[in-house]
């Protein structure tokens, strides 16, 4: 008889189990996973300097689970404490937490980051517990703008060639735009052939107009806002060329000027009066940075306001005034 009740209760085993596995998913923590803890703060501020409290914060990793004998995610959700601050702890099979605002949160840009731990101690990911500032920036006057993402092949080489930023295109004959914004020109010492063959190519970029230019910005390394650039781009400081060598000489290879936290602010159409003074420009920003080729392709995403001397760059991605663009060339981040 004591036989039966114990098969009765080994039956109830797996519906525990399975009960255990259809609760924690629909609570959208799943039992049973394998990961090493994590423990990491955020402290939010706003792009003035002020500290953000009772925020919504939400952090995500990536686990294994017992039941599947596979790869899910965890995620965490909460709100930051008087001091900005709020504290994450979670496992996670891989030496990286996803961490930010929530998404959606009335009024700000999305924040977020990807940090990545050095080793484990002990079952804990190292180092424990530190501490990121994230900058949240509120939304303040989003704008319509030109913003279209390009990847295009120069059309002539050892000859400057005109793109027109309001038109999208090149200028004629090679295009439909009828003002040369920006203005190309691929010189080559050495032709490009093939990658692993010699080459010596620059890539410069130039302007029409005295007072136009071009100059660079990085990002911090953390922040993570969604308006990854200032609100506004600067007065001063426009250089007016930017070339880019990209070579490849004996076992040293260059590929430009570009980094992963490369961005640009530029100026065009400038008038100046008499005093060689602004009188009027078009101001914009490129996010990323300015991809190039030694064949011959560049590729890079530029916004434009196109209110003169209007130096808001705050880009509002349902007003884009490109209609119909493709989807690879369309922006959607402020």
């Amino acid at each position: 008889m004591m036989i039966k009740d114990y098969r009765y209760l080994y039956l109830l085993v797996p519906l525990i189990l399975g009960l255990a596995f259809i609760l924690g998913n629909y609570w959208n923590f799943p039992f049973f996973v394998i990961g090493d803890k994590a423990k990491i703060t955020l402290h939010l501020v706003t792009d003035d300097g002020k500290t953000l409290n009772n925020f919504p914060c939400s952090a995500g990793s990536t686990v294994g689970n017992l039941l599947l004998n596979a790869a899910l995610t965890v995620n965490v959700e909460g709100r930051t404490d008087g001091n900005g601050n709020i504290t994450f702890r979670l496992p996670s099979v891989l030496p990286e937490v996803v961490v930010g605002t929530k998404y959606g949160t009335t009024g700000y840009y999305p924040s977020g980051i990807k940090y990545s731990f050095n080793n484990t101690v002990l079952g804990k990911w190292q180092p424990w517990n530190p501490t990121e500032e994230m900058v949240v920036k509120p939304i303040l006057n989003p704008i319509p703008m030109y913003a279209k993402a390009v990847r295009l092949t120069i059309p002539s080489k050892e000859t400057p060639v005109g793109f027109d930023l309001e038109a999208g295109d090149w200028v004629a004959p090679y295009g439909k735009g009828t003002v040369s914004d920006f203005v190309f020109t691929v010189t080559e010492k050495v032709p490009f052939v093939r990658a692993s063959q010699p080459y010596d190519v620059t890539q410069t970029l130039s302007f029409s107009n005295k007072g136009d230019g071009i100059q660079s910005v990085l990002l911090p390394q953390n922040g993570g806002s969604a308006l990854r650039l200032p609100r506004n781009s600067p007065e001063a400081g426009y250089q007016p060329t930017l070339p880019q060598e990209l070579s490849l000489v004996g076992n040293k290879r260059l590929n430009g000027a570009d980094g992963e936290v490369q961005n640009y602010f530029f100026r065009i159409r400038t008038v100046l009066d008499e005093q060689w003074n602004i009188k009027s420009a078009l101001y914009g920003k490129i996010a990323g940075p300015i991809e190039c080729g030694a064949q011959g392709y560049i590729q890079f995403t530029y916004y434009l306001n196109p209110t003169p001397n209007d130096r808001n760059m705050e880009f509002d991605p349902s007003k884009n005034l490109f209609q119909n663009l493709p989807s690879l060339q369309q922006v959607n981040a402020p």
